[in-house]
């Protein structure tokens, strides 16, 4: 697309762009700066008048006066003013001894209306006519000057038409941008609902998860209980707020059929290695009885292909590229907490990499039509914001965790097709029983690590809860003796989930361990911070399954990590 600012600065014409009804300049040439020894950075933003007032040495000057009521016929009439040429002296800079230089100018002021017919600006053009009014005094070569000035007229009237028909085209392409970012009205509520929704949607999540805790602590008092009630009815209604922020449909056509994402996935690792190079290894983790999916295939495809290649971006020196497959319920417990997700059945796609990771300033943009990171002209900024439509117009639900300095994975969680194409109610999950057992958390996030507090509470367990490795080292050195360590792997505070178990293991070997990560399985041990056969718990997780794990690693022997 053609610079056209630059392409205005650099016209040989003398041009100002006025706002009305101020009558600020807002742009001018470098021809204009020239004619009338000045910087653009001094009249920019300032008055016309203020810039070039009248000369106060000269009695009869009416420059100000006349071009003012020039201009404001443009405004009136909104139609073109030519006046006739003008006497209108220009300020010398310092420099050459400051004081009035007398110039003669011919003006022609036109309004300039925007798509809508609404008034915007107005274009002054002059012609410095100095020479040809002060030779035109002395009598002398008048005819040549005034062949001269039609001949600069038509130059700038065909310059005038070039430029109106730039703009046109500029208008025409931005209506087109302007379309396209409608089509994608979605990704801009993606946008929306990161920015503003996000902490929001966290702190649905403490009041949806502990609203039955709350609630049965208070089942004795029936005040309380009305007000436990009115939390859930305003956590309900702050859930649908953000659940109709996200439900724009996507306008893309599909073509929805039962799938197996198994093959699909191994079709698509096949296209890929030729393409993504010999320094990226591409490996695949297929759930063997993967559910069928209600998808559309092409779409699928065109997505992971777009995954896969930013992927790749992040992996200029080479890494791994990881394709997983796996069945996921959903339930009512992450759905309160996600409020753009229909519990369900789903079948759930990964995408990971073992490269340079999001930092967490942008990492809630990367959805955003039009936002990427990559250099001007590599990248159109679409490829996710496409993914991320596609997603929620099939009814699914996309989740990215990211670790900055170690790697992404990018998780798309799709209906299972139930065969006849009508939606089946997934039957309900009995939690796993608790226990009265102690649990050393260990959780750098606010919100998660409250939330889980309160989940093991409610299985009756007994939970100290820490925020990083320093901290739960110095609960233990304090004495406090846990059954279960439950710990992030990437964590801040300078130690890690495997370092943090090693130090606890060190002291007391009979500690079971449970990791809890965002990361899909095979990334984290590709990444090489888990041994084989080490548990983790992957984020997101219900209730019930935090439960069930916690009573799974208790049930284990106890066996210290291997060392670093």
């Amino acid at each position: 697309m053609p610079d056209f600012k630059a392409l205005f600065e650099a016209a040989p014409g003398l041009y100002l762009v006025l706002t009305a009804p101020e009558f600020r300049i807002v742009a001018v040439s470098d021809a204009y700066l020239r004619a009338t020894k000045t910087e653009r950075a001094a009249i920019l933003g300032h008055g016309l008048f203020e810039i070039f007032p009248d000369n106060p040495d000269d009695p009869a000057a009416d420059g100000v006066r006349n071009l003012r009521a020039s201009l404001e016929r443009v405004v009136q009439f909104r139609r073109p003013d030519t006046m006739p040429v003008q006497k209108y002296d220009i300020r010398k800079p310092e420099a050459e001894g400051g004081g009035f230089e007398e110039r003669f100018w011919s003006p022609r002021n036109s309004p300039v209306l925007g798509p809508g017919g609404q008034f915007s600006y107005i274009i002054h053009r002059v012609e410095d006519v100095t020479e040809f009014i002060q030779l035109k005094q002395r009598g002398a070569e008048q005819d040549r000057l005034a062949d001269r000035l039609r001949e600069r007229t038509e130059q700038m009237e065909a310059e005038i038409f070039m430029r109106a028909r730039e703009v046109e085209v500029a208008r025409e392409q931005l209506e087109a941008e302007q379309k396209l970012r409608q089509v994608q009205k979605m990704e801009a509520v993606g946008h929306l609902t990161g920015g503003i929704a996000h902490d929001f949607n966290n702190i649905l999540t403490v009041i949806t998860g502990l609203i039955d805790i709350l609630a049965d602590a208070v089942a004795h008092d029936p005040n309380l209980t009305s007000v436990t009630n009115m939390i859930g009815d305003a956590a309900a209604r702050g859930a649908e707020v953000t659940k109709h922020l996200l439900a724009f449909s996507r306008q893309q056509p599909l073509q929805p059929r039962e799938a197996d994402l198994n093959t699909l996935v191994t079709d698509t690792a096949r296209l890929l290695r030729p393409s993504l190079g010999e320094q990226i290894e591409i490996e695949t983790s297929l759930e063997g009885d993967a559910w069928p999916a209600f998808i559309d295939p092409n779409h699928l495809s065109t997505a992971l292909l777009n995954l896969a290649l930013n992927a790749r971006d992040a992996m200029p020196d080479g890494g791994k590229l990881m394709l997983e497959t796996s069945n996921v319920i959903l339930d009512e417990t992450y759905a309160a907490a996600n409020v753009d997700v229909r519990p369900g059945e789903y079948v759930m796609v990964a995408v990971s990499d073992t490269g340079a990771g999001i930092p967490e300033a942008i990492r809630e943009k990367v959805f955003e039509p039009f936002f990427t990171t990559k250099d001007t002209g590599k990248g159109t900024g679409l490829g996710l914001s496409m993914v991320y439509g596609f997603v929620k117009q099939s009814n699914g639900h996309l989740k990215i965790y990211s670790e900055e300095g170690h790697g992404t994975s990018i998780k798309l969680y799709l209906p299972r097709s139930s065969g006849d194409i009508i939606d089946v109610e997934p039957p309900p999950l009995v939690d796993a029983r608790g226990g009265n057992e102690s649990i050393l958390v260990v959780e750098d996030d606010s919100l998660v690590r409250n939330y889980v507090s309160a989940q093991l509470a409610q299985l009756g367990y007994h939970a100290m809860v820490t925020a990083n490795g320093p901290e739960a080292l110095a609960a233990v050195d304090k004495g406090f003796v846990c059954d279960v360590l439950f710990t992030d792997v990437i964590m801040s505070g300078g130690m890690n989930g495997r370092q943090l178990a090693d130090a606890i293991l060190a002291k007391h070997p009979s500690v079971r361990v449970l990791f809890t990560s965002g990361y899909t399985e095979d990334a984290i041990f590709h990444h090489g911070r888990l041994d084989p056969g080490v548990t983790l718990l992957p984020k997101p997780y219900r209730k019930s399954d935090l439960a069930r794990m916690i009573r799974q690693v208790l049930a284990q022997p106890a066996a210290p990590l291997s060392g670093n």
